[in-house]
């Protein structure tokens, strides 16, 4: 059964919701304040349906919370359906944004797309594997046939990006904005390959999956393997 954090303080709202959605199949964690969405937050939730008006904060607040842990989905509902409002929410890494008043049958059918799409995005999957390759993006883990792998937070992360597109060549620049961040205009061109060659050192029989595009970057073969 399918986990949803119901994060929404109109009593009346929260009831129905609950209620609905339990009726259709759901576990429903419900909080009323983002003290207690905090509270209640599990990174092995499958959906978090978000108000951002709540009594002790800004919903966005956490929605920033969310996405620094994990890549579940969300689903903002709100009276706040301004343009600014909507666009603000979708570029912080929402799901999805309902404007209040809804019928709960359409809420539902959006539900159900998010979740769907969930579980086809690799961005949105907590576990990615390849092969032999496991990386538990929850517990910052990666495993290799089996066995745990103690890679650096550099070394996860290059992970995590080739795994999360598979098949999609990345240039050196965006490897390098996404893994190093503000940090980017300080990295040098070979700490990257430095990395490169830790972390393929690291998949030792599947070290071939990261392939290098010539002038380019790199790209994970999903198909690739030397023993």
């Amino acid at each position: 059964m399918k986990k949803i954090l119901l994060v929404e303080d109109e009593e009346n709202i929260l009831f129905a919701v609950k209620r609905y959605l339990e009726n259709t199949g759901y576990v429903v964690f419900p909080a009323a304040t983002l003290s207690e969405a905090k509270a209640c937050f599990q990174e092995d939730l499958d959906l978090v349906l978000l108000d951002l008006n709540l009594p002790d904060g800004d919903g966005f607040v956490f929605l920033d919370f969310v996405r620094e842990k994990c890549s579940i989905p969300v689903i903002c509902l709100t009276v706040r359906d301004s343009d600014r409002d909507v666009i603000r929410g979708l570029e912080s890494g929402a799901d999805d944004y309902i404007a209040k008043p809804f019928k709960l049958p359409v809420l539902k059918a959006r539900m159900e797309t998010v979740l769907r799409r969930a579980k086809k995005d690799p961005k949105l999957q907590s576990v990615l594997q390849s092969e032999g390759v496991i990386l538990d993006k929850n517990l910052k883990k990666a495993f290799i046939d089996g066995r745990e792998d103690e890679l650096s937070r550099k070394e996860f992360q290059l992970l995590c990006l080739f795994m999360e597109n598979p098949g999609r060549t990345l240039t050196r620049e965006l490897i390098i904005d996404i893994v190093w961040g503000l940090d980017s205009d300080f990295v040098y061109d070979n700490t990257l390959s430095v990395n490169i060659r830790r972390l393929r050192n690291r998949l030792g029989p599947y070290r071939n999956k990261i392939q290098t595009v010539r002038g380019i970057g790199y790209r994970w073969n999903e198909g690739e393997i030397s023993r």
